[in-house]
């Protein structure tokens, strides 16, 4: 890497030629001025900027005065392009590589990408800058001693609860991306699994219409924006006391017994015992003990 830290010194093919370098540059989540100087200087300066629609990142550099070729590069033709990229980064242009909003290649298309500029010995710089994520987790208040990212989660609610059932006694803060017309089902169902855990949503960073959520119930979210979801670490409820798993089997009985739905039971029983509902169904199915 040179002295300064700009990029790697370059490189030669096997003809002499010298290598180009594929720069991974971040880019604004929403307000176009939070782009970093190195970022501009980049942009400015190679050959192309590759990036997943053409039409976004034109604003985005017109709003900063740049004029470069635009390469489109998305998930539904990266593998087609991917070998024309790195001809010509082989054969010493320099490209940049953009998503729409963020980092690229976190949970972005560019991870193909660098994998092949890195199998083919093509030298791959990041220049970091705004993600969504870490904008999200910076404003939470929520203790983040370790924390998970498991961006979009999946769109059939199967496979959301096995997901959800797993991360139940993960000790990290938890990270999601979701889309907005899913964030309700998808709320509505990870708060019920994820109990015992603070909730924190924001939408919209750096836009117009930015806003932030503590603990919103799922109906309260516009189905519009896009979403980060930020469960905390857990925690034993306040009022919680220690129960034993036939004494938890016994409080659904009783409850179901007095007329309350098994769903609503198994909910008052774990609220009760500072487990997540799924913990307490497994304890009543005789799968798992309580953590009492």
């Amino acid at each position: 890497m040179s002295s300064d830290g700009g990029g790697p010194l370059p490189s030669r093919n096997s003809e002499g030629i010298s290598r180009g370098t594929l720069y991974v540059v971040a880019t604004p989540v929403g307000n176009l001025g939070d782009i970093t100087l190195r970022a501009l200087d980049i942009l400015k300066s190679v050959d192309a900027v590759v990036c997943e629609d053409t039409r976004h990142t034109r604003k985005l550099l017109a709003r900063h005065g740049i004029h470069a070729r635009l390469e489109s590069h998305f998930s539904g033709n990266e593998e087609r392009k991917i070998p024309l990229l790195a001809e010509s980064l082989l054969a010493g242009k320099n490209l940049a590589l953009v998503s729409d909003a963020g980092t690229p290649a976190v949970s972005d298309p560019g991870y193909l990408l660098v994998r092949a500029c890195r199998k083919a010995g093509i030298p791959v710089v990041p220049i970091p800058g705004p993600s969504a994520m870490t904008a999200a987790l910076s404003v939470s208040g929520l203790p983040l001693a370790s924390v998970r990212f498991l961006g979009f989660p999946p769109r059939k609610a199967s496979a959301r609860a096995s997901l959800l059932e797993a991360l139940a006694g993960d000790s990290s803060a938890l990270v999601f991306y979701e889309a907005p017309r899913r964030v309700r089902s998808f709320l509505a169902q990870a708060r019920d699994a994820l109990q015992g855990r603070e909730l924190f949503v924001a939408r919209e960073m750096t836009k117009v219409f930015e806003t932030f959520y503590t603990d919103p119930e799922p109906e309260m979210l516009p189905e519009k924006g896009e979403y980060v979801i930020v469960f905390g670490p857990p925690k034993t409820p306040e009022g919680s006391i220690e129960m034993k798993p036939e004494d938890i089997a016994k409080e659904v009985e009783a409850l179901v017994l007095s007329g309350t739905s098994p769903q609503e039971a198994l909910r008052r029983a774990a609220r009760k015992a500072g487990i997540s509902r799924r913990e307490a169904y497994n304890v009543v199915k005789g799968k798992g003990a309580s953590r009492g």
